[in-house]
């Protein structure tokens, strides 16, 4: 028996090992060749082959003994190779001619990505690919919607974040009603989309800070301000708790952590005071309101809890 768990164990490594270092190998010579001499036809085969192929093998892989649970190689493979086909998916477009910079062309590639990773975690009971598939679909929904209504402004992005979010966590609500796997995945998407919205403009912010840093003053004169406000801060706050949360009574680690980093956001937006000056107005190192806020509300709920457990206890 000992001899027959590590046969399976290091079959089970290697396996994943290989699967890895295929798809590891697929992308560096991609990069190595682009623009090198090899035609998009070459660069297209080099990463659809071992996508193709770890995708197979994945989901033609029985998964443990007793047919429920995925195989740690299986799972592995899964997921190197959905993002593989998100990269296949990208040299197909130029292979075609076709804009690998549009809107619409960029929201198909993540759509389809999102649909095999939802395959792989119906067909082959991969939960990770869950994940894939939720933030690849709520990409391709960005994408779709910033077409649509050309140019959204910010608040637009928090509000299509929160539908998106709002449709995640009903499909995971779902999934966890008839057993499926992959619920708490899409849940995590659910949260991160839940938290992006609220942490939108710092995430803007950033980004044109990032791309005007030391660029021209046009870009500097014309960068687009995130639009951080005090009801958004507080939109964080509340959501990032609700998940710590749902995430420590389900025991979902992954809501954990994702309502560990909104709190994370929302202290730097409110140390940093993102929202007063993205609004124009110069921080400010006086005494505020959050943080006399966070203190009284902190230590009521501490007192609260308190007073309620010997009541709970009767």
């Amino acid at each position: 028996m000992r001899k027959l768990v590590s046969r399976s164990t290091s079959q089970d490594l290697l396996r994943s090992a290989g699967g890895v270092l295929l798809g590891a190998g697929a992308i560096v010579l991609l990069a190595r060749k682009s623009g090198h001499g090899w035609s998009s036809f070459a660069l297209l085969v080099t990463v659809l082959i071992p996508a193709a192929l770890l995708y197979v093998l994945a989901v033609r892989d029985p998964g443990e003994a007793d047919g429920r649970t995925a195989a740690p190689a299986q799972s592995v493979l899964a997921v190197t190779a959905v993002l593989l086909w998100a990269v296949a998916l990208v040299a197909f477009l130029d292979w075609i001619g076709a804009s690998t910079t549009r809107t619409l062309n960029l929201a198909a590639v993540f759509a389809v990505t999102g649909l095999l990773g939802a395959y792989a975690t119906v067909r082959a009971r991969v939960a990770y690919t869950a994940l894939l598939a939720g933030l690849s679909l709520a990409i391709a929904w960005l994408l779709v919607w910033s077409k649509i209504l050309d140019h959204p402004s910010p608040d637009t992005f928090r509000w299509l974040l929160v539908a998106a979010a709002a449709v995640f966590f009903l499909g995971s609500l779902v999934l966890a009603l008839v057993s499926a796997r992959g619920s708490g995945e899409l849940a995590i998407t659910a949260g991160l989309a839940a938290v992006a919205a609220g942490a939108f403009g710092i995430i803007i912010g950033a980004f044109v800070s990032f791309v005007t840093e030391g660029g021209s003053p046009f870009l500097r004169n014309h960068a687009i301000s995130g639009s951080q406000h005090l009801g958004w801060d507080i939109y964080l706050l509340v959501v990032s708790l609700v998940l710590l949360s749902v995430g420590a009574r389900m025991r979902v680690r992954g809501l954990g952590y994702v309502g560990a980093l909104g709190v994370g956001v929302f202290l730097f937006s409110v140390g940093a005071q993102v929202a007063r000056t993205e609004t124009g107005r110069g921080a400010t190192h006086d005494v505020l309101v959050w943080p006399l806020v966070l203190l009284a509300v902190g230590a009521l709920a501490l007192i609260a809890s308190a007073v309620r457990r010997p009541r709970d206890s009767q």
